[in-house]
Formats: structure tokens, C-alpha cells, sequence
């Protein structure tokens, strides 16, 4: 599988190489820091697989039983999934390449990073859309996540449907734990070959983190 290539050249080179059109490769730094991978915790671990692609891989698919959040609304630039008095917000807008310092690389004009950082998204293209914001509710109060949770994450993925009367397949989702401590944020991002999925993570209502991976 790709993932566990990946996963294998990023530990052993300490950057991934993405092989591109002509004699060169592009470096990809993205690095193995916020991979599934990574997770020391037993229980996080053991959550995220549950649901995850990259968890599939391994076998840890539905291993957890997670509370999963239902559809509320759904626009073009905004979701909101619902679960009890918890509801979680996303919204995205089109990207537009003026408005940031983009670096290429080599002669095909790959692009190689945004506002400085390299970044999910289709590889070595400009992205159409970029995320806004990601907020959770408890009642009253919100939660939203900071701007390095997701500055570098693009071409969000929301829902699709293959009839106008058919039910929605989201691509956005989110989870509670059994114990109602850990929440987790989840998309599947951009399309092949540049499928990516990234979980945020909320423990006791606090941000901790997030695991990205590519997910094909």
C-alpha cells in the first residue's frame, strides 16, 4: 500500500521524494511527525485507527466503538455535524494565489509551498479552496481550533451524493469517545493521487493535535 511506503521512505530518508515529471524530484517535507504512525498514545492510537484509512491498513478498523456525529446542514462552503448538545462547524472559501507567496520548483512550475510551508492539497498544483475555520460547540461555549491546525490543509472535501434524491456521502466527519472525553475532527481531502485525511484531536475541550496521513 502507498501509505506504508510513504510512511517507510519518510523514517528512512527523513523526507518524502515524490518523483516528477522530467530528471528531478521534489522534496516533500511534510514529514512523519503528524502521521498515524507517530501516536505514542495507546487509546488515541486505537481511536483514530478505528476509523482512519491508514487505521484500516493495520486492522484497527472499528476495533473502538465511537459515537459518530450526524449531518445537520450542508451549503457549499460550510457543514455542521451534530451529536447531543456538541455540534461541529466547517467552512471553506476558494483560494485565490494573489493573496499568497507561492514557491515553485523546477522547470514544470510544481508547486512547491504556500506562504512559506509545504502543504496538503494536490500535489504541485494551486489548490481551489481553502479552509476558513473548524469550530466545536458545547452548548454555549466554542471551541475554535488555531490557524496552524489547518493553514496548510487544503482542497477540503465536504460531502457528495450520486442523485439528487440519494443520501449524502460525507467525506467530513467527527467523533465522541465512549467516555465523552476525546472528540475528533476528521476529513478526507483532495482526490487521487493526492488523497489525504487529517484527524484533529480535542481532549477535555482543549486542542492537542492533529494526525495526516495520505489515504489511498
Amino acid at each position: 500500500m502507498r501509505t506504508l511506503l510513504l510512511h517507510t521512505l519518510i523514517l528512512c530518508l527523513s523526507g518524502l521524494l515524490h518523483g516528477q515529471t522530467g530528471d528531478y524530484v521534489v522534496p516533500d517535507y511534510k514529514g512523519a511527525a503528524e502521521s498515524f504512525f507517530s501516536l505514542s498514545d495507546s487509546t488515541l492510537r486505537a481511536e483514530v485507527g478505528s476509523f482512519t484509512f491508514t487505521g484500516s491498513i493495520i486492522g484497527l478498523s472499528g476495533k473502538v466503538p465511537l459515537r459518530q456525529f450526524e449531518l445537520q446542514s450542508i451549503t457549499h462552503h460550510t457543514i455542521t455535524l451534530g451529536l447531543d448538545d456538541l455540534r461541529v462547524h466547517v467552512s471553506r472559501a476558494p483560494f485565490f494565489a494573489e493573496m499568497h507567496r507561492i514557491d515553485y520548483f523546477g522547470p514544470q512550475n510544481y508547486v512547491y509551498r504556500i506562504d512559506g510551508r509545504f502543504f496538503w492539497g494536490f500535489d504541485g498544483s494551486l489548490p481551489r479552496h481553502r479552509l476558513v475555520n473548524v469550530h466545536l460547540f458545547k452548548g454555549d461555549q466554542r471551541l475554535s481550533l488555531p490557524n496552524r491546525a489547518f493553514r496548510d490543509i487544503f482542497e477540503p472535501n465536504f460531502c457528495s451524493r450520486r442523485g439528487l434524491f440519494s443520501r449524502h456521502e460525507c467525506y467530513t466527519k467527527a467523533f465522541l469517545s465512549e467516555d465523552g472525553r476525546r472528540i475528533y475532527i476528521h476529513m478526507q481531502n483532495s482526490r487521487v493521487p493526492s488523497l489525504y485525511e487529517v484527524t484533529w484531536i480535542i481532549v477535555d475541550g482543549q486542542y492537542v493535535g492533529r494526525v495526516v496521513d495520505y489515504a489511498y
